[in-house]
C-alpha cells in the first residue's frame, strides 16, 4: 500500500495495478484513454472507480509477459505447461490454477519463444551504449513504482528500469510489427511513448527534481519473430515536449472529473468528420486516372 510520495522498489505488479495509493491515481495508459476516446472509458478501465473492473488476460499477451519477466527480472512468476496451446480443457485449467496462485502460464512454445527473445535482446543490447546497464539489477531498479501528488492528487508509473542515479530511464517494448527504423515514428505515436516518457518525466522532476534536464528516456522495442531484432529509440526534445502537452491535456480532463466524480463519454453534439487527408488524396488520384483513360478511349 502507498502512503506517502516516492519510489517504491519492491511493490508486486498485481498490487501495483489494483491502484494502491490513498486515493485514485492517473497512470500514463489512463491518460492515453481520456485522449484516445473519452473520460466514461477511462472510468471503465480504472481499477478503483470501476466495481466491475477486470484485468485483460487474453491470451495473445502471454509471451510479451514472459519475455518482459525473464529479460528486466521481475513482474510475474513465469512457469510454463506441458501444453502447445490452450484448445484443451487441461491447458485451460493449468492456466487457471497458476493464475489463482498469482503466476503466469506460458505453453512450451510460448515460453522457448520468449527465451529465445531474451537471449537475442541480451545479446544485441551489448552494443549499444549503456546495453550493459540496461536492466542489470547492479546499476538499478527493474518494475519500480514511483507515486507522487500535485495539488492532493495522486500520479503513478511503474518504470522497467531506473538507474540508481535516476537518471537512466528504459521502457522494454515487444511488438507484431516491424521495427524497423523507417517504421519507428508510427510504432512510437500508436503505442503512446512520448506520454509514457512524459509521465516518467513527470513524477521524476517531483521525486528526483536534482536530476531534471540530466536524463535519459529510452525505449527497446523488440521483434517477436525471429530473428527477434531490436532497436533502442531516446525521446528527442519535440517529441517530450509533445507528450508532455498530450499528458498535460489528459491531467486537466482527469482532475475535474475525479473531483465531481463526473465521467462524460463522447460529446452529445452532431458530428461532422471530414475525410483523412490520405482518402482524399487516394480518391483524387483515382479521379484522375479513371478521366485519362476515358480521354484515351475517344
Amino acid at each position: 500500500m502507498i502512503t506517502d510520495p516516492g519510489f517504491y522498489p519492491d511493490m508486486p505488479i498485481d498490487e501495483y495495478h489494483s491502484d494502491p495509493c490513498p486515493a485514485p491515481s492517473l497512470t500514463q495508459s489512463i491518460a492515453k484513454i481520456i485522449l484516445d476516446r473519452s473520460p466514461l472509458h477511462a472510468w471503465h478501465e480504472h481499477p478503483r472507480l470501476n466495481p466491475s473492473f477486470e484485468r485483460n488476460t487474453e491470451f495473445r499477451f502471454d509471451l510479451g509477459t514472459a519475455a518482459h519477466a525473464m529479460l528486466i527480472g521481475r513482474g510475474k512468476t513465469i512457469e510454463p505447461i506441458p501444453y502447445e496451446n490452450y484448445l484443451t480443457k487441461a491447458a485451460k485449467a493449468a492456466r487457471e490454477e497458476l493464475a489463482a496462485a498469482g503466476k503466469q502460464a506460458v505453453t512450451m512454445p510460448q515460453y522457448e519463444r520468449a527465451l529465445a527473445m531474451t537471449n537475442a535482446a541480451v545479446e544485441q543490447l551489448n552494443d549499444f551504449e549503456h546495453g550493459s546497464i540496461m536492466f542489470n539489477s547492479a546499476f538499478g531498479d527493474g518494475e519500480i513504482v514511483m507515486a507522487w501528488q500535485e495539488d492532493g492528487f495522486w500520479f503513478r508509473q511503474m518504470i522497467d528500469f531506473l538507474s540508481t542515479d535516476r537518471r537512466l530511464f528504459v521502457d522494454y517494448k515487444t511488438t507484431d510489427q516491424n521495427a524497423a527504423p523507417q517504421n519507428l515514428g508510427k510504432l512510437m505515436h500508436n503505442a503512446g511513448w512520448p506520454i509514457q516518457a512524459a509521465m516518467a518525466q513527470r513524477g521524476l522532476d517531483v521525486l528526483s527534481p536534482n536530476t531534471a534536464g540530466l536524463r535519459r528516456y529510452l525505449f527497446v522495442v523488440q521483434e517477436a519473430t525471429p530473428p527477434f531484432a531490436l532497436q533502442v529509440c531516446e525521446m528527442s526534445g519535440p517529441v517530450l515536449q509533445m507528450g508532455r502537452k498530450a499528458l498535460d491535456m489528459a491531467a486537466s480532463i482527469w482532475l475535474p472529473c475525479l473531483r465531481a466524480n463526473d465521467w462524460p463519454a463522447y460529446p452529445l453534439l452532431v458530428q461532422r468528420p471530414e475525410l483523412p487527408q490520405w482518402a482524399e488524396s487516394q480518391w483524387l488520384e483515382r479521379e484522375i486516372a479513371h478521366h485519362e483513360r476515358e480521354q484515351g478511349d475517344v
